[in-house]
């Protein structure tokens, strides 16, 4: 199936260099984007990993100190004495409070100084990563990572082993602020403080948090009958809590476009995600944990038409305790304002070259263009018959080759029309069209044919004193309109030997019914002569002789000219017979009888004595003959 049939080659050439560009141009902006996007995707994910790494070196800094302290409390003598006596009815759990407290403020160090200001735990070393550049100096005012305005703020609760609180002296219980949220930890049951042997760290999200505290992170260490077997019973465990003040948190925000918070029991804790926000990316987060263990790290959610990328890892893999995850949260307007700006670059960049290329196809197309249309109109003439056609050579490339080229076969072909014309003057047209083909055997071969001669009567008298030249107007004039008969009935002229003419029907084609087509040709030779004469300057009478039978057939003659005929005894007898045919009849042979199979009518001759032949010939006289055409119709 033919593509664009209707275009032109050029405007084929310029859709072409078009589709390249526009082909080109897509894939670029396609390709550009993508990287793009995982640029951005892979800057945010270092981001979010170096603050997940800062946030673990800010903990552990933080806490190393009090988690080593409340071991060292665990362990005590006189702690594991106070819970087995507080175990009792009789006992009290003031002494072990006491202790602890005692123990934490020296490592708080949460005596006040003299001008009230609170305390504050140093800095954590600076982390690895993108975002180390980014966060401030060491020992810059601001950064401390844990302020404590009051005691109150901590807190410190000792269960037992079934998770049961140890209350102090009513009067002091009545004062501790932190009653609530234990009630609320329901993840501290009998089973995990049993089972506790080692120290964890867990979060815990209040009621009514005091001012400027989100999530309280809380150390809980087993107290082992034992101290020095960590296989020994679990008799309790001491719980402290801390406000936990993300100082990573403000430090990415701001610095970056990344906002984060932490998600505990399906609620997302954050100074720096929008409001707006917060309830939808704590749902959709909490849906992605819940739908599988290979849950994504990461999803996008829009806010008001804007999308954000979410990235999100556990704090916690391990523990036992009430999973947390830590949720980082960035824009991505900015890559998609880049994208667009890319985009809008490559366009632009592809419609200049567009048009370029345009350009530079309409300059190149004309040059291709023009020749071959040339090409084209030459070969339309030549396929109309004309073969004097030049083509002009414009160019010294494969175009102007081509031209030069077809000028050749434009010559060449002239020439063989030259040949073929003569040709067809000295030779018959079939005769000549099976030579040019090659199917005529040039050593003659044995072909069932029938001949026909057909002569002049009195041409000698006639043209006794006549001038030559009316003469061959004459016989011109006769041999033109028999010809074209013979032609009508599929013969071929064999020659013209004065104003005799032999016509051959079977070779060097035949058409199965060869003796009829000459029989045929005959009757129709006398009635066009007939016609001829009532409006020819002369009158003219011939006599026809047809013979069928076996003939040898070929080109015959000398190396360097030769004459397709026929020769044979057949031959012969159709020159006898016109010989002995009156005026305007036709005499056939008995085979030529016998081949019109009782479609003719004909009258037979007296045998017929003829030179060349011993014996005496049978011959009929053709008045009429019926067509084929007309034989094979059915009968009324």
């Amino acid at each position: 199936m033919q593509l664009l049939p209707a275009l032109s080659f050029r405007l084929k050439l310029l859709l072409a260099m078009m589709l390249v560009v526009a082909g080109v141009a897509g894939v670029t902006l396609s390709v550009t984007q993508r990287r793009v996007a995982a640029t951005y995707q892979k800057l945010f994910e270092e981001q979010f990993r170096s603050q997940i790494a800062y946030f673990s070196k800010e903990q552990e800094y933080r806490l190393d100190a009090i988690k080593e302290k409340c071991r060292d409390i665990c362990r005590s003598v006189r702690v594991i004495a106070a819970m087995e006596e507080a175990a009792s009815e009789e006992g009290s759990a003031d002494i072990i409070y006491q202790t602890v407290r005692d123990e934490l403020m020296q490592v708080l160090r949460l005596d006040r100084p003299a001008n009230g200001a609170p305390l504050h735990v140093g800095l954590p070393p600076r982390p690895p990563g993108p975002l180390a550049r980014n966060l401030p100096p060491q020992g810059a005012p601001g950064a401390a990572l844990l302020r404590l305005a009051s005691i109150s703020q901590v807190m410190v609760r000792v269960v037992d082993a079934n998770g049961v609180p140890l209350t102090e002296h009513p009067q002091r219980e009545a004062l501790r602020r932190d009653r609530e949220p234990l009630r609320r930890m329901d993840w501290l049951k009998a089973h995990s403080v049993k089972e506790l042997k080692h120290q964890d760290v867990g979060y815990m999200a209040l009621e009514a948090p005091a001012k400027g505290a989100l999530l309280r992170e809380v150390i809980v260490t087993p107290i082992l009958e034992l101290p020095d077997d960590p296989e020994s019973p679990t008799i309790g465990a001491l719980i402290t809590g801390f406000p936990l003040f993300n100082l990573g948190e403000q430090q990415l925000s701001a610095m970056s476009e990344i906002r984060t918070g932490i998600l505990l029991e399906g609620k997302l804790h954050s100074r720096t995600i929008p409001e707006d926000l917060v309830e939808e990316l704590a749902r959709r987060v909490t849906e992605e944990l819940a739908r599988s263990a290979t849950a994504r790290a990461d999803f996008i959610i829009h806010r008001g038409g804007e999308p954000f990328r979410v990235f999100f890892s556990e704090l916690n893999p391990d523990s036992p305790f009430p999973k947390a995850y830590h949720v980082g949260l960035y824009s991505l307007a900015s890559a998609e304002l880049e994208k667009m700006e890319l985009r809008w670059q490559i366009l632009t960049a592809s419609g200049l070259v567009l048009l370029g290329a345009l350009a530079l196809s309409l300059v190149l197309s004309h040059g291709l263009s023009v020749p071959i249309c040339e090409l084209v109109d030459g070969t339309n003439a030549i396929q109309q018959g004309n073969f004097h056609v030049k083509v002009p050579v414009r160019s010294r490339d494969e175009l102007g080759r081509l031209a030069a080229s077809f000028n050749d076969i434009a010559a060449g072909l002239e020439q063989k029309e030259k040949y073929r014309s003569v040709l067809n003057m000295v030779a018959d047209k079939g005769v000549a069209q099976e030579m040019i083909n090659g199917t005529v055997a040039l050593g003659g071969e044995q072909r069932e044919i029938s001949v026909l001669f057909c002569d002049i009567r009195g041409f000698t008298a006639l043209t006794q004193n006549m001038p030559p030249t009316e003469v061959i107007a004459m016989l011109n004039e006769h041999m033109t309109a028999l010809t074209k008969v013979v032609y009508e009935h599929d013969g071929v002229v064999d020659k013209f030997v004065g104003d005799l003419i032999m016509a051959i029907f079977g070779a060097p084609k035949s058409y199965g019914n060869d003796a009829h087509n000459a029989a045929r040709c005959a009757l129709r030779m006398i009635e066009e002569r007939a016609k001829l004469n009532e409006t020819s300057a002369h009158r003219i009478q011939m006599g026809i002789g047809v013979a069928t039978g076996p003939a040898v057939a070929g080109c015959m003659g000398s190396a360097d000219r030769l004459n397709y005929t026929v020769l044979g005894e057949r031959v012969n007898l159709a020159s006898r017979l016109c010989s002995v045919a009156g005026r305007g009849e036709v005499v056939i042979d008995q085979t030529t009888w016998e081949k019109l199979d009782g479609l003719g009518e004909a009258s037979p001759l007296p045998d017929l004595k003829l030179k060349g032949f011993s014996e005496t010939v049978h011959a009929w006289k053709l008045t009429a003959l019926r067509s084929l055409r007309d034989e094979a119709k059915p009968a009324a």
